[in-house]
């Protein structure tokens, strides 16, 4: 009976130490999970704040600048006239009155074909005028005989009639001789074969000694080298850009030709014109225009490169091309704060030019815009910067 007593006092003990153990590592476990909570949301707001990374970056200042609307072309130098020197008359070349490679003013004789024989074709259809002066004064005088002596009916109808159809036919008789004279004249006029205008002239195609043909092969060649002509191309966008501006005066641009030995030549347009079609095959459009060329460094054929500007340049904000990001048809830039944090800002592009972009409105002077850094895939609005590198 005692043993079932003591038994039963011992479960007893046993039951409310195990309540109190429980109750203990139950509260040890809500502790140590509420560590584990507020361990998680400290460490997470650390890295949403401090854990992220900066973006080394490349940086430029925006800048304001004159814009003097500069774009480089390929141009090719070309001849505003070229006239290749053809033979009039048929007959062999008697002189040859230049240096190849020399200059030679208009009407400057060239080449003498032939002329004594077609000065002796001259003076026999000279003697033939001259005869047939003579033939129609005797048979005008025989026709005004007759005219007077058939009013007076002593001369017969016959004899009047055949004294006026003498007349008659003297008078053209006459008027063809004055014909062939002419003709005589201007073959003799073109045994001397002129320059038809100022130029340099190439190499002479035939000697003296040899028969030339009329309207053969080309003897020479004259090329104009004052003014010239160069001319380029225009896409079909900076085409229509062009006619916005088309109210300018072309005194108000200049033309830089760089030679190929890097000489820069300024010019002014005396005139400028475009093409009056778009070639289909490159979409752009020829333009064409003439300069002036006294030291003779233009050469006709030769292609340079050129860059039009202009004498009145406006002020506007300028920066690097490289800093603009198309994003869905929209133009963006990465600025860098203050605070050195990337601030995404929408922008509105001009022209560009010479690696460099005018922007008409979403900067200002002296804002830093990122050139250098952009592929970062950290990049984005609000991401911290390092500025490694300012330009």
């Amino acid at each position: 009976m005692k043993k079932e007593k003591v038994m039963k006092k011992i479960q007893a003990i046993n039951k409310d130490s195990i309540k109190n153990i429980n109750k203990k590592y139950v509260y040890i476990g809500a502790f140590a999970l509420l560590v584990l909570v507020a361990g998680c949301h400290f460490y997470g707001q650390r890295g949403v704040n401090m854990g992220m990374p900066a973006v080394n970056a490349t940086v430029a200042i925006a800048k304001e600048e004159d814009i003097t609307n500069s774009k480089s072309y390929v141009g090719l130098i070309e001849a505003i006239n070229s006239v290749d020197v053809v033979a009039q008359v048929s007959g062999s070349l008697d002189k040859v009155n230049f240096t190849e490679g020399s200059f030679v003013k208009k009407d400057d004789v060239l080449f003498v074909i032939d002329k004594e024989r077609y000065q002796a074709t001259y003076d026999l259809a000279k003697a033939q005028l001259e005869s047939a002066e003579a033939n129609l004064t005797k048979t005008e005088r025989d026709y005004e005989r007759q005219k007077q002596l058939s009013s007076k009916n002593i001369a017969s109808k016959a004899t009047f009639d055949a004294a006026e159809s003498a007349y008659l036919q003297a008078k053209a008789s006459v008027s063809q001789a004055k014909a062939q004279l002419d003709l005589a004249r201007i073959d003799l006029d073109y045994t001397e074969v002129k320059a038809y205008i100022d130029g340099v002239i190439g190499k002479t195609k035939v000697t003296v000694g040899n028969f030339v043909k009329a309207s053969a092969e080309p003897l020479a060649r004259v090329v104009q080298i004052d003014p010239v002509r160069v001319a380029f191309s225009l896409t079909d966008k900076e085409f229509l850009a062009a006619q916005a501006m088309g109210k300018q005066n072309i005194e108000e641009f200049d033309l830089n030709i760089e030679l190929s030995s890097g000489e820069v030549l300024k010019k002014k347009m005396e005139n400028a014109f475009a093409n009056n079609e778009v070639n289909m095959g490159t979409a752009t459009i020829a333009v064409y225009a003439d300069v002036r060329n006294e030291d003779k460094k233009l050469t006709p054929g030769s292609y340079v490169r050129i860059s039009v500007t202009t004498t009145n340049p406006r002020k506007g904000i300028i920066i690097p091309e490289q800093a603009i990001i198309q994003s869905e048809g929209n133009s963006l830039v990465f600025v860098v704060d203050e605070n050195n944090t990337a601030k995404m800002r929408p922008v509105e592009l001009g022209e560009a030019f010479d690696g460099k972009q005018v922007i008409l409105s979403g900067l200002s002077v002296g804002e830093k815009v990122m050139i250098g850094g952009l592929t970062n895939r950290m990049l984005r609005d609000g991401a911290p910067v390092n500025i490694v590198n300012a330009q």
